[in-house]
């Protein structure tokens, strides 16, 4: 057998009160020398000894990744050539066990999404943030690229072009307070432009 094909390989095993299963990519010359081991190792020795022989997280139909903790709280992630990844959907998602949720979009290891904002938290109070990426840079086009609501009534927001901030028609910083009072700074490519004070 020539030793550029390769396989995949599951790790599993319990982390304290967490329960932790890794799929890595192992080429044929890495999975001859672990069969070989008299003393093979296992769960998180396994990961280590993977990762010194350039074992990356990799896996086509599922997370790379998946931790349950003792709460029920779940975390996964998806990976392709050892890169956050995962097209049609988030590459990291995260569950507590108090209700709030994480998605977090990545394109070839970098924050990116076409459709949407590349990170979205609800907290489990009903609070929650968005922020928009485009190619691993704080980006949009139709509107502010960070959003946040606060349930006593406090809202942000941020504009960027490609990760500085920026606004041609208006503010690029926004925080609305629940009083009415309003702040607002103007930037240009990430420097302020023209700043107002609070009114």
């Amino acid at each position: 057998m020539i030793g550029d094909q390769t396989a995949h390989l599951i790790v599993t095993y319990r982390d304290g009160g967490a329960e932790v299963t890794t799929v890595y990519v192992v080429d044929e010359d890495t999975s001859r020398e672990l069969d070989s081991l008299v003393r093979k190792p296992t769960g998180k020795n396994l990961e280590a000894w993977l990762e010194g022989k350039g074992c990356q997280l990799d896996c086509s139909n599922g997370p790379a990744f998946f931790q349950r903790d003792a709460d029920g709280s779940t975390v996964e992630r998806y990976y392709r050539d050892g890169k956050p990844h995962r097209e049609g959907g988030p590459a990291i998602c995260k569950r507590y066990a108090d209700g709030t949720t994480e998605d977090r979009y990545y394109r070839d290891g970098e924050r990116h999404r076409e459709d949407g904002p590349a990170i979205v938290k609800r907290y489990a109070d009903g609070s929650n943030y968005a922020e928009y990426y485009r190619d691993g840079k704080k980006h949009r086009e139709d509107g502010p690229s960070y959003v946040w609501h606060d349930t006593n009534g406090t809202t942000v927001e941020r504009y960027y072009r490609d990760g500085k901030l920026h606004r041609e028609d208006g503010p690029a910083f926004v925080r609305r307070n629940p009083d009415g009072t309003t702040a607002e700074e103007y930037y240009r490519d990430g420097k302020v432009h023209q700043a107002h004070a609070p009114t």
